[in-house]
């Protein structure tokens, strides 16, 4: 069962610039040898246009934190302690439907393996094109135009082309251009 509490008296983000706020983040595991905690303590603030790296070794925790700040952790199993607040939304305690409404809009998140995040049955261009559209209520037209649009603005070449290419077509790092596309739209 999942555990959400808000941590008592944590600040909320100060100044005009703040963005995200994580103060004494906790994640614990459940698991069949007992709890296993995957991020113990973590704060920090990130201003409004400014880029914060989180470095660590593999399994410290990094992708952890990420897919915590964006709700997709597991409720059955996962125990999440803290405050997270993005622009004034606490973030912990917001429902699967706020976090829905902000995951694409106000956040997202750029995996390591694009190849696993890219769905190999639809193109680049529509992948892009339906978070832009679900968000913003625009047109097939519109939407197909902002991804050629975004996946020129990250360097890929002949991009009106190359939307209609599926994710086996595109190399690598092509493909990281194509999920950083996918989250700048």
């Amino acid at each position: 069962m999942t555990t959400l509490t808000k941590a008592a008296g944590a600040p909320a983000p100060t100044g005009p610039d703040g963005f995200l706020s994580v103060r004494d983040l906790q994640v614990t595991f459940s698991t069949e040898d007992g709890p296993v905690k995957a991020v113990d303590g973590l704060s920090f603030d990130l201003d409004r246009g400014k880029t914060l790296g989180i470095v660590g070794e593999s399994g410290s925790g990094k992708s952890v934190t990420n897919l915590t700040i964006l709700g997709l952790h597991d409720p059955l199993f996962t125990s999440v302690d803290g405050e997270i607040v993005l622009d004034g939304k606490e973030l912990i305690t917001a429902t699967e439907k706020e976090m829905e409404r902000l995951r694409g809009n106000r956040m997202a998140m750029i995996f390591q393996d694009p190849l696993t995040a890219l769905s190999p049955f639809y193109t680049i261009g529509r992948q892009i094109a339906e978070p832009f559209m679900k968000h913003t209520g625009a047109s097939k037209k519109a939407g197909w135009q902002r991804a050629v649009d975004m996946l020129a603005k990250v360097g890929i070449p002949n991009p009106a082309d190359r939307a209609r290419d599926y994710p086996h077509q595109f190399s690598g790092g092509m493909r990281q251009r194509a999920m950083i596309a996918m989250a700048l739209v």
